[in-house]
């Protein structure tokens, strides 16, 4: 049997047909909700993984040369190269003087006499010799605790094959003990030499 449509089903059937697109249009918002909702969940885990170092800036930078492009390159490090970056200056500028550049000829300095760069070289001077001084003392003593520790006998071979002030010099520094044993296996000759140096204040003249 034919179903009657009547005026009142013909209006609902009216009514109903429009909530079809207002469905499709809420929808479509729901789904650049989530996008948009992805997108930014997706840039902010990116910027908080830079930012804890987890993601590995310079190494993407460089492979996939993401500095070159115009608009985003300036987001990206720069790599690093061997060489420094010189900016060029103007020849016309004047150089500052700095310690390291700084060169004044003794002409330049009218004020500064004779006598007080000579005093100023013997400063120097003697700081050179207390220098030295020092670093040779540190050497005998560690001569002296050598023959030291040895036994008298051949200590006294090798110290035969010194020079009297080189000898002298190490038995100085040695301990009264050990002089005292190695003293009496010199010559009796060599062994005067010495002991009238000792007296002396260690020279041999």
């Amino acid at each position: 049997m034919a179903k009657k449509v009547t005026p009142n089903s013909q209006i609902k059937i009216n009514m109903s047909t429009p909530e079809k697109p207002k469905k499709k249009l809420g929808t479509i918002v729901k789904v650049l909700i989530a996008i948009i909702i992805l997108l930014f969940i997706a840039v902010a885990g990116f910027a908080l993984g830079v930012y804890l170092n987890l993601i590995d800036m310079k190494g993407m930078t460089e492979k996939w040369k993401l500095n070159e492009y115009p608009v985003i390159g300036q987001y990206f490090p720069q790599p690093k190269t061997n060489f420094e970056t010189v900016e060029l200056e103007e020849q016309n500028q004047v150089e500052t003087p700095t310690e390291a550049n700084l060169v004044v000829p003794p002409a330049a300095v009218p004020n500064l006499s004779p006598a007080v760069s000579a005093i100023v070289d013997d400063s120097e001077l003697q700081k050179q010799t207390k220098i030295r001084q020092q670093e040779e003392a540190k050497r005998i003593s560690k001569l002296a605790r050598l023959y030291g520790g040895m036994k008298p006998g051949e200590a006294v071979v090798i110290l035969n094959q010194l020079d009297d002030p080189s000898v002298l010099a190490i038995l100085n520094k040695m301990e009264d003990e050990q002089v005292s044993k190695i003293l009496p296996l010199f010559s009796p000759e060599r062994a005067a030499i010495l002991t009238q140096a000792m007296l002396r204040g260690g020279n041999l003249n």
